[in-house]
């Protein structure tokens, strides 16, 4: 196979991952969901700042899959099951698959790397995290990432493959900590943003940055993950970035959300998929299971249920009973 990657999912991440990978390969395919979105996006994503690099090739369709070795999903988390099954029968022994993609299977209701061993038990599976604005990938801001996978050849290959002058890849085996960090922190940007749209200040992102990510580590141990992989990158990295700036749709999400609109209206005007909502339900359900306490998931829920009001939540997480840290 020639020295060419496909990369599943032409949105922003995607998109951005391909100008920053360009200068590593032949050919680069960047797979559309349609037909008419690939005639769309040429000469340039309108989410980022660059265009298309000339050896980026948008196509509709999987023939170019023969022409690679290497294989990245990056399209939302409710396609991946969708998009292993179309590639299933597509697949040979030589193929190395990872996934960029955060979040959970909702229609499997499970981490994505389970749906991927289940649908591809041939192979390892990687999932590539961590704080990563795709806006900045695609500028050539130096970025760090995490290449997770259970198989330390495949986690070191995929660390390899995305490693250039401005993405560095620090590896990891906790693939179920990766996923959890990537999964939480969505949920944890929308409450951010909520708090900053309601005017509350520093003084409170640090709290919910700081509380979020003792929800997080309670589920990730609970599930039988690593402590040590909620403050790396994938962790506390990525919690960090997605609540602390607007380039966060989640983030842009709870904003909308404090300022009164509807979910549907909030969703409208983000313009983006909004991955902490997607998960939100499986997450709780997990951590009910689990018997773990996420007061600051739970109000989240309950705001974009329409339950509560996003002050009356702020309230209700500041009356809680006093505890230890």
């Amino acid at each position: 196979m020639s020295n060419n990657l496909s990369i599943i999912g032409a949105g922003a991440w995607g998109s951005a991952l391909a100008i920053a990978l360009s200068g590593k390969f032949d050919t680069i395919y960047l797979h559309a969901h349609t037909k008419q979105e690939s005639n769309s996006l040429k000469p340039q994503h309108h989410a980022l700042p660059k265009p298309y690099t000339d050896n980026i090739e948008i196509v509709h369709g999987y023939e170019a899959l023969s022409q690679c070795r290497n294989i990245l999903i990056a399209t939302p988390s409710y396609a991946f099951s969708e998009v292993l099954q179309i590639l299933k029968p597509l697949l040979n022994s030589k193929h190395q698959i990872a996934w960029a993609t955060k979040g959970f299977d909702t229609h499997a209701h499970c981490f994505l790397y389970q749906s991927f061993e289940r649908i591809l038990p041939d192979y390892h599976g990687c999932v590539l995290s961590g704080p990563s604005f795709a806006f900045e990938v695609a500028s050539n801001k130096p970025t760090a990432l995490v290449s997770a996978s259970k198989d330390k050849k495949t986690r070191e290959h995929w660390a390899n493959i995305i490693r250039t002058q401005t993405l560095r890849a620090y590896t990891n085996k906790d693939i179920v900590g990766v996923e959890i960090g990537g999964s939480v922190k969505n949920i944890l940007a929308i409450a951010a943003g909520i708090a900053s749209g309601l005017g509350y200040g520093i003084n409170t992102q640090a709290a919910l940055i700081t509380r979020g990510l003792a929800e997080m580590t309670r589920l990730g141990k609970a599930m039988n993950a690593n402590s040590s992989t909620f403050v790396g990158l994938s962790g506390l990295g990525d919690l960090v970035l997605t609540c602390s700036d607007d380039l966060s749709r989640n983030r842009r999400f709870g904003k909308e959300l404090a300022n009164d609109h509807s979910v549907e209206n909030a969703l409208i005007n983000v313009g983006a998929t909004v991955e902490g909502l997607n998960t939100l339900d499986l997450i709780l359900s997990i951590a009910t299971e689990q018997k773990i306490e996420m007061p600051i998931c739970e109000q989240v829920y309950y705001v974009t249920q329409g339950k509560i009001s996003p002050t009356e939540a702020v309230n209700h997480l500041m009356s809680r009973e006093q505890i230890d840290e």
